[in-house]
């Protein structure tokens, strides 16, 4: 149950980005399952939609569209990202990129922050694999590893 709340909230964020981001075009998990978009123009760097690294995002860039929480729990402790270790490295391979996204922790996940970082960045947020025996590793980091709290918290 758990599974199909998160995936059905990260299908509501995906949403939410490509109508805010005609550049990007969705790609169906059933095409391809590591990562949900692709730029079909180019991305420039916004207000809304800061890069890291980048100047802009080049056409048939790959994209993963990555959502978590402002606050979860009883404790409202920041949400965390979760990668996979196999998508992570097909995004390397692909020199793509993360979205991510920090929402509101309602129904709608109405998108508080979001940011554009390339893959090979985020190796520089200090986590590790937790392995599984049946599926691909992963990995869970806090909102905090990709944006500076008053990026969230002062909106």
């Amino acid at each position: 149950m758990a599974i199909a709340a998160s995936k059905r909230a990260g299908d509501t964020v995906e949403s939410a980005v490509l109508q805010r981001h005609p550049e990007l075009r969705h790609v169906s998990d059933d095409v391809e399952e590591h990562y949900d978009a692709v730029a079909v123009s180019l991305l420039s760097p916004s207000r809304d939609l800061p890069f890291v690294g980048l100047c802009l995002l080049e056409i048939g860039t790959v994209v993963e569209i990555k959502s978590a929480m402002v606050v979860y729990g009883e404790n409202q402790r920041r949400g965390r990202f979760l990668i996979r270790e196999n998508q992570h490295e097909h995004l390397l391979e692909e020199g793509g990129v993360y979205l991510f996204a920090v929402c509101a922790p309602t129904p709608e996940r109405e998108i508080i922050a979001a940011k554009v970082v390339p893959a090979s960045l985020v190796d520089e947020f200090e986590f590790s694999w937790v392995s599984r025996k049946t599926r691909s590793s992963y990995a869970q980091f806090a909102w905090s590893r990709v944006f500076a709290p008053k990026e969230v918290e002062g909106q």
